[in-house]
């Protein structure tokens, strides 16, 4: 099958045949249809430091948000079978730990990332993955439309964590796929959505898809007072910082109001030092963390939204390409001239 690898440590890729996978007895084959690029995937394509810190397997099939038809089920397989429409879960979860024993899957202590810590990816014509982690889509689900349940349910879990309030006034900090996620989910339950970037693509983007009444240009100037020029000296309820860097991690902690709350699920490189005393204890600020997606409650959440309208997941997708041309999609997201990029195996 033909799928796209990563070889060595070297930046690039390479689109080549290797040999299609077979399902263990607790896995199903699917055949690809849809898959979209994410961060991770560009750490992995630089091999950066980042890359260096998951040990990913060399050589791999990179790739991770997916939608694809089951042509095969292991022996031991009950939930799913051969036909259905199914979308992944990143994390494989141990199914033994503290955590997945207790409800919190998503942050297994064994836990290991689908097209990170295995060998196979979704960048492919097929992927084998387990059937603990398969979710099972309407059968008149668009692949393109499902392959970005993953990257959606961050939002989601991003929302679920922040427990907002009637007329909460939220701050998204950062304007990529997830970040415009969220501004949509926060605007279905009736906030008042403000928006920074610093990238022109994703500032204009994001006023295409308006669902922040403002997206500020954080690139020049004092973005904590621009943002409070606009919502009032007091703050933001809800901060989401979902732009992983130090300066919006402290931005955060600057323009929430007293006794509101900071989302962090931006990977930040950095790890910026940081005024705890001034801007969390004096002001009893709620700083919460999150990575993934609840197993499976978010999911389920994104799938009422998206039946409902309420979500237009196919609102971040700027560019599709086949598998031949992968090399053209890492490319415009390593110059910042795309969203959502997909690809149709």
């Amino acid at each position: 099958m033909k799928a796209v690898m990563k070889v060595d440590k070297n930046p690039g890729i390479k689109v080549m045949n290797t040999d299609k996978p077979k399902p263990g007895p607790r896995d199903v084959l699917v055949r690809i249809k849809s898959t979209a690029y994410c961060g991770s995937d560009l750490h992995l394509y630089k091999w950066d430091g980042q890359a260096e810190k998951w040990n990913s397997p060399l050589p791999r099939i990179l790739g991770h948000e997916f939608c694809g038809d089951v042509v095969e089920v292991g022996g031991n397989v009950s939930s799913i079978k051969t036909g259905d429409k199914v979308a992944g879960e990143t994390h494989i979860p141990c199914e033994q730990c503290i955590m997945c024993r207790t409800g919190r899957a998503h942050i297994c202590e064994n836990m290991k990332i689908f097209g990170v810590h295995v060998p196979d990816g979704s960048f492919a014509e097929f992927a084998v993955i387990p059937e603990t982690i398969a979710f099972k889509l309407p059968s008149d689900t668009p692949y393109d439309i499902g392959a970005l349940y993953e990257p959606c349910g961050v939002a989601m879990h991003a929302v679920q964590r922040a427990e907002p309030e009637p007329g909460d006034v939220a701050v998204v900090l950062g304007c990529g796929p997830i970040g415009i996620y969220v501004q949509q989910i926060m605007k279905a339950i009736g906030s008042d959505v403000i928006a920074t970037d610093i990238k022109k693509f994703r500032i204009d983007h994001a006023k295409r898809v308006g669902a922040a009444r403002e997206v500020i240009d954080a690139s020049e100037g004092n973005t904590v007072e621009k943002v409070k020029n606009v919502i009032g000296q007091r703050g933001a309820d809800i901060v989401f910082e979902a732009a992983g860097a130090g300066e919006t991690v402290k931005q955060s902690l600057d323009m929430v109001a007293k006794a509101g709350k900071v989302v962090l699920f931006g990977a930040s490189p950095d790890n910026p030092t940081l005024d705890t005393t001034t801007y969390i204890v004096y002001k009893e600020i709620d700083v919460r963390g999150l990575t993934g997606r609840y197993m499976f409650s978010t999911w389920d959440r994104v799938e009422r939204f998206v039946s409902r309208g309420l979500v237009d997941l196919e609102s971040v997708v700027t560019h599709k390409f086949p598998l031949d041309k992968a090399e053209e999609g890492f490319q415009l997201l390593l110059k910042g001239e795309a969203s959502k990029v997909i690809l149709n195996p």
